[in-house]
């Protein structure tokens, strides 16, 4: 009776300890969607870098706190002048499938994100190197890029002007090596299922249920295995807010975030962590579109948006309303180390209703229309998107008599119409990618691979060519303030808020970082209780 009933126990524990994030070795979060792409050198979302964060490591990669750290390169040192960067790769570093990394690699992914054909949305992350956008933009040659490998431990990078982030702009996902062999192998399916990944950093990608989950387990070939304290990580794709909170509940997943309304119930919980994110909520506008192309019409939607009433009313008080692009936490030396957006005189445009009513109908006659026509406005069906999209549908409909429909869909979904260019309005949102304003202020440029909206300024983009160009703070500095000045007179988008987002996270979780630079999470020092 007794061996009965221990085997009985037994077996209870070994099925606690396989549901979900049950198991005291398995690390499950709600990643909410689908990601667009999980290939380093095109994906261009969040989804897609928390999963690249896991099974892709750079030269360097995100330390805590907002610092950037050695990655697979162990050091590097840069010339006086500071336009050649040297990197020297850690000994005895593999990929998952054993073969060696080398400088090699690095310089395969780098070129293959700038080769034109790979239409990377991202390569313009990687125009400060020596002729990498002409090549790019079919002006020069791969071999005129100035990557040149000294041996398999050494890569030396030459720069069209001193870039003093570039030991960070290294960590992101674009810069990722690639092995030719296994990419050669894998072919167009590279990186679209889990056993067409390949990995150099501390997980590899074990499999991969579409639409449901992704399964992580640590790679016993990365370099720092032994600091990985977690041995699988499972990522559950729940899009549905209630849904994902019932996961949380009933402990099938480990973190979650939630919408505003969500965190009243948890308001004085400690398993709650509200956080600023490091991104801005705006209206893109098509300017395909001869309508929105219109500047009257683009201030008076704007300004028919209680910016304030969004975030006090329909976040619940958690984000601010924006009065510049660029949101708090990003420092600039030459204003004292002071945050940037405090050095910027200019400000989003304010609510305005009457002033609002007035543009769009001057706006309408300046493009031949009698009344405002049919358009519609995309957004993701997750998160707080939903309440904040029918918030701005109700404002629009009041303060402007106009009626725009809204179109609900999953992340990927609109992440290919904008690509596409087949949309009138988009609720959407940026995250910085490295700690400089320039991240968030080169988004509009007009050859860029993420000006969806198709705005076009040749001031903006001398101004953003004036910002890479030179490492002088004196020059620097007055075209970033600028840009701003841009952003908030001429509306490329209509910026509403900069957000704080809510998460929660199970007690057995000890070490889980929450990033607004570099992506949403930092798992460095993640482990379990």
């Amino acid at each position: 009776m007794k061996k009965m009933l221990f085997l009985l126990m037994m077996l209870v524990f070994v099925m606690s300890c396989g549901k979900g994030g049950g198991s005291s070795k398995t690390f499950t979060l709600n990643l909410s969607d689908e990601p667009k792409s999980v290939d380093p050198q095109l994906s261009t979302d969040v989804l897609g870098g928390t999963v690249d964060e896991l099974i892709t490591e750079g030269l360097t990669k995100k330390g805590k706190d907002g610092t950037f750290v050695p990655g697979l390169a162990e050091k590097w040192d840069k010339s006086a002048d500071g336009l050649k960067w040297t990197f020297h790769l850690r000994d005895g570093i593999k990929w998952s499938n054993g073969d060696p990394i080398t400088a090699q690699d690095f310089k395969n992914g780098w070129l293959r994100a700038l080769k034109p054909e790979t239409a990377s949305e991202y390569a313009y992350m990687l125009y400060a190197i020596k002729n990498a956008e002409n090549y790019n933009k079919k002006k020069g040659s791969a071999e005129q890029v100035g990557i040149k490998v000294i041996d398999d431990k050494t890569l030396e990078v030459t720069l069209e002007a001193p870039v003093p982030y570039f030991d960070s702009l290294v960590a992101f996902k674009t810069y990722a090596p690639l092995n030719q062999k296994f990419f050669s192998e894998t072919g167009d399916k590279y990186f679209t299922e889990a056993d067409k990944t390949i990995s150099s950093g501390a997980y590899t990608m074990e499999s991969w249920t579409h639409g449901s989950e992704i399964v992580f387990k640590k790679n016993p070939n990365y370099w720092d295995n032994n600091n990985v304290a977690v041995e699988n990580i499972v990522y559950k794709i729940i899009p549905d807010n209630n849904s994902a909170l019932n996961a949380f509940n009933n402990k099938e997943v480990d973190v979650t975030a939630i919408t505003s309304e969500q965190a009243k119930e948890f308001k004085d919980n400690p398993k709650m962590v509200s956080k600023n994110d490091g991104s801005v909520w705006y209206l893109l506008f098509n300017f395909n579109n001869k309508t929105l192309a219109n500047l009257k019409v683009r201030k008076a939607l704007l300004m028919a948006i209680d910016r304030e009433g969004l975030v006090k009313n329909v976040l619940n008080g958690y984000g601010t309303a924006a009065k510049t692009f660029v949101p708090k936490g990003i420092g600039i030396k030459g204003l004292n180390d002071k945050d940037f957006t405090e050095g910027v005189p200019t400000s989003i445009l304010a609510y305005n209703p009457q002033e609002a009513k007035k543009l769009l109908e001057e706006g309408l006659k300046e493009t031949g229309q009698a009344k405002f026509p049919n358009i519609s406005m995309l957004l993701n069906e997750s998160g707080n998107n939903k309440v904040i999209a029918e918030y701005i549908q109700e404002q629009l409909r009041k303060n402007l008599g106009i009626e725009i429909a809204l179109e609900a869909m999953t992340a990927q979904e609109r992440f290919s119409r904008m690509s596409q260019k087949n949309f009138d309005l988009v609720f959407a949102g940026w995250s910085g990618d490295y700690p400089d304003a320039i991240t968030y202020l080169d988004l509009f440029e007009s050859t860029g691979g993420n000006n969806h909206g198709s705005y076009k300024n040749p001031q903006y983009d001398a101004l953003v060519k004036t910002v890479r160009s030179t490492a002088d703070q004196n020059a620097r500095i007055p075209a970033l303030v600028q840009i701003e000045k841009i952003i908030a007179e001429d509306v490329p988008v209509g910026v509403l808020f900069h957000r704080e987002k809510q998460y929660l996270v199970d007690k057995k979780v000890n070490g889980i970082g929450f990033t607004p630079i570099g992506g949403e999470f930092y798992f460095g020092s993640l482990s379990l209780k």
